[in-house]
């Protein structure tokens, strides 16, 4: 065995032996299909959500079982409800007819009136908030699963805050809860719910289900994924949210060298590149005629191209000065910025981000493998979404604009010759929807002409709209 857990609905929860700390990974949905917003049950259950104490949303992911005795026994059955009297979950229905006062404070119970109100958890059930395959109230009971059962109601609680816009709350959760140290418990198990790591483990479950649903819409051709247009931005979202909460827990743990830091880093990387990479997805099927434009004949005689121009490149360089050398002769625009993104290139000691960055490529990971040797001898890319896959999941995440600016030279590369009107207005539409300035775009159309050894290319950099420019350009080259 190693350690794992399986969960009802097929999640696996593993235990770290070395810190106790609980990680789920579902591998199914864990929420329900979506709730209806003007149901009076939906609304009670989120405004009780959004105003709940922060302790008091630990307290009420913990399983309870009533305290009741039974025939010189406890009744030990889950606790569904809470006494309105004194607000513990203390007693199950049955026994609460039959009690009298709290097991727990010795506060008398009315023996009229509402006695006993849903908890939180069963509250979000009935209200089609959590998925009913999650409901325990009709589940034979699995003491194996219990010391994870109270990890995996915070992380459906999570999952509910984070689809109904309620980020706050798990923020809140971090600086109210995890960071107060004041907040101890003999308990093991509400020890680690007291704990960052929870959320942090939450966070990375959260990721891999996300790219989990990924990967059979980015396996799509382009016209279904652009159909599922409106999922892939709900996404966007859901890792930005996710970003935030990590930008959140980072700040705990600020002046500290830990492990767990450095796994944050790390996830937030990882979340960083696969929310780059989903944004330019999004805009890729906007554009995905572009496929169907190309100047060159074939992709054999395009790579034919590139080798020629950087033979001609290193024909026309100036001499290097003596005791100098250009290795490989590397001097083309692309190459460096290219060779800049290689230098730049991290890699996480936990593969297992890598490996799921991987899987979203369309060829499953085998253009991240080669792009792992170099991004330089990756160029030209065969087609848009192997550039986009290669240059947006590789790389840092910190050089997204210098990975656009490559992208439009690969574009302009591509298209360059063909007539304006059939797809300058992807390229507007580009620079609008990442907010690149004008100029931006004329250096890399710029940098790609200098690069290009035809006398066309030349006549092109010195017309009017150029003149001005190349200046600029060659003042950078120097």
């Amino acid at each position: 065995m190693d350690g794992g857990m399986l969960l009802d609905g097929g999640a696996t929860v593993h235990l770290d032996s070395g810190n106790g700390n609980a990680t789920e990974r579902p591998v199914t949905s864990y929420l329900s299909p979506q709730p209806n917003y003007s149901c009076r049950k939906v609304q009670e259950a989120l405004e009780h959500l959004a105003s709940i104490d922060q302790i008091d949303l630990c307290n009420e992911a913990k399983v309870e079982h009533c305290r009741a005795a039974r025939d010189l026994r406890s009744c030990g059955g889950r606790v569904q409800s809470v006494l309105t009297s004194c607000g513990h979950a203390s007693l199950c229905e049955e026994c609460s007819q039959r009690c009298d006062v709290c097991p727990i404070c010795r506060v008398c119970i009315p023996k009229t009136g509402n006695r006993l109100s849903l908890r939180l958890y069963y509250e979000c059930i009935e209200a089609g908030l959590i998925s009913k395959r999650y409901d325990d109230r009709f589940q034979e009971k699995d003491w194996e699963k219990q010391p994870v059962a109270d990890v995996e109601r915070l992380y459906l609680f999570f999952d509910v805050a984070l689809e109904n816009n309620l980020l706050s709350l798990i923020c809140h959760y971090i600086t109210d809860v995890c960071m107060d140290e004041s907040a101890v418990s003999s308990d093991p198990v509400v020890a680690l719910l007291l704990d960052e790591v929870v959320v942090k483990d939450w966070c990375k479950r959260t990721f891999k289900n996300t790219v989990a649903e990924l990967k059979p819409i980015y396996n799509l051709n382009v016209e279904k994924m652009k159909e599922k247009s409106n999922i892939l931005l709900k996404f966007t979202m859901r890792l930005s949210c996710i970003s935030t909460v990590l930008e959140e827990l980072e700040s705990s743990f600020k002046g500290s060298l830990s492990a767990q830091l450095h796994d944050i880093h790390h996830l937030q990387e990882s979340i960083l590149k696969t929310k780059q990479h989903m944004e330019m997805m999004i805009w890729y099927t906007r554009h995905q005629y572009l496929e169907r434009l190309n100047r060159h004949d074939s992709f054999s005689s395009w790579c034919s191209d590139v080798r020629e121009r950087k033979s001609m490149a290193v024909k026309r360089a100036w001499p290097a000065p003596i005791g100098t050398s250009t290795p490989g002769g590397e001097i083309l625009f692309i190459q460096d910025a290219l060779s800049n993104l290689d230098t730049q290139q991290e890699y996480t000691p936990d593969r297992d981000y890598e490996l799921q960055i991987a899987s979203l490529q369309k060829d499953g990971g085998s253009s991240f493998s080669r792009a792992k040797i170099g991004l330089v001898g990756t160029y030209p890319y065969e087609n848009l979404r192997s550039a986009i896959d290669i240059l947006f999941l590789c790389g840092s995440s910190d050089l997204v604009v210098a990975k656009q600016a490559i992208f439009l030279y690969y574009l302009f590369d591509r298209l360059w010759k063909i007539p304006d009107d059939k797809w300058r207005f992807s390229v507007d539409d580009f620079s609008a929807t990442f907010n690149i300035a004008r100029h931006s775009i004329l250096e890399s159309f710029a940098f790609y002409l200098l690069d290009d050894h035809r006398d066309e290319a030349l006549q092109a950099i010195f017309s009017f709209h150029f003149i001005i420019f190349l200046v600029l350009v060659s003042f950078v080259k120097l």
